[in-house]
């Protein structure tokens, strides 16, 4: 690789001032602690994660690597991020609850020090796909014996989460439900490295700067279809705490949530809680149902008028009880709560009518379907039902 261009993942060479300093030391078969670096997994805004090699274990133990940029590192300990807190939170409250075994827990937790400064690492097990990527893109519908499964997995997560450790995840998504490996997980995971050896990006960069050649490591996902054959049995993780804030306290000073699946009571500034989280179980029942987003549009030109016109679409009006308590209501709505920016192609059209048309289910299906989506998808969030209450209806049992 020449010059200092980097490749299109974690920009290595942006610094703490930056907003970003990345562990920049990390090159499959280097070490920190006990853990060799045997694979990138993936990257995102606040962290890189490897697969690791715990040679201090009595077997042969993989482990995932969660390396937080030193800014993110920075949030944590000034208190601005409670990602650690939530970890402990999930490991010591009650390990016997059925959440604790569809959340990620911590295995250690310690500090590296490199040029741009610490970096806390969370040592967790390894987990192979998502449920965004288990399968290939227009490939990746779910029936609904295993579309209702993982709902009532992540539900368990969730209500373990919210009543026992008393958080609010505020970024559920199907890229953060990754699938667990099954055992026997060590010699798949190696059967797996043996077929599909770590790449990388050029060749190392020496810099006067770093102790050690920077490495441009390939982001490779452990797939899970390349580690086990069947699907029926998976076993889910709700991941990535980054986000998340204290149910007695939650931090509202900015919007939460992905765009095209936020909660509607976040846009429009009414003080929302955990059933945030409920609204977007609603949205991921769908998204696993139909490969498709419940209120669809472009991320990258997201228009909050277009969010809402796609869930009065799909839901009907906003009850005029929750509108009246809402900051940014006028922004939106007129006196008599109809929009007041919709484009030309406004067409209502009801849970019922574009799960037939996506062929999502069976039309015996269909009404049960469709009234578990709209509970967890009440348009007023006091009425919206918690995890406990959503586990105990009927069409998941």
């Amino acid at each position: 690789m020449g010059g200092v261009d980097e490749p299109p993942e974690e920009p290595l060479l942006s610094t703490f001032e930056e907003g970003d300093g990345y562990f920049t030391a990390a090159a499959v078969g280097r070490s920190l602690k006990q853990y060799e670096f045997v694979r990138k997994l993936c990257w995102a805004a606040s962290s890189s994660v490897w697969l690791g090699l715990d040679k201090a274990a009595e077997t042969r133990t993989f482990v995932a690597m969660k390396i937080l940029t030193s800014q993110a590192t920075a949030k944590i300990v000034e208190g601005h991020s409670p990602e650690y807190d939530v970890f402990r939170s999930i490991e010591y409250t009650n390990p016997n609850s059925p959440g604790f075994n569809h959340c990620l827990t911590l295995r250690q937790c310690f500090i590296a020090g490199s040029a741009a400064g610490g970096h806390i690492c969370f040592v967790t097990d390894a987990l192979s796909s998502s449920l965004a990527n288990l399968r290939s893109p227009g490939q990746n519908r779910f029936t609904l014996p295993i579309a209702k499964c993982k709902t009532k997995q992540v539900l368990l997560a969730l209500d373990y989460l919210h009543r026992e450790c008393r958080y609010i995840h505020t970024d559920l998504k199907s890229e953060n439900i990754l699938v667990s490996i099954p055992e026997p997980a060590t010699s798949r995971i190696d059967e797996y490295l043996r077929a599909n050896p770590p790449s990388v990006y050029g060749p190392p960069l020496n810099l006067n700067s770093l102790p050690l050649p920077l490495v441009f490591s390939c982001s490779q996902p452990l797939l899970y279809f390349s580690l086990c054959e069947s699907i029926e049995d998976i076993s889910v993780r709700l991941v990535d705490y980054s986000e998340a804030t204290p149910i007695d306290n939650p931090g509202r000073e900015h919007l939460r949530q992905p765009s095209v699946i936020r909660a509607p009571e976040i846009t429009l500034r009414y003080p929302w809680t955990f059933t945030i989280d409920i609204w977007t179980v609603g949205c991921l029942l769908f998204e696993l149902l139909t490969e498709r987003q419940l209120a669809e549009q472009d991320y990258a030109n997201y228009s909050h008028e277009l969010h809402l016109q796609h869930i009065v679409e799909r839901l009907g009006p906003f009850p005029p009880e929750f509108l009246k308590d809402c900051e940014e209501r006028g922004k939106f709505f007129d006196e008599k709560g109809g929009l007041l920016h919709t484009n030309n192609d406004f067409a209502p059209c009801p849970l019922e009518d574009i799960s037939r048309g996506l062929e999502a289910v069976d039309e015996k299906e269909l009404p049960g379907t469709a009234g578990f989506l709209r509970r967890c998808l009440t348009l007023d969030p006091k009425l919206r039902p918690s995890a406990q209450e959503l586990l105990k209806d009927s069409w998941l049992l």
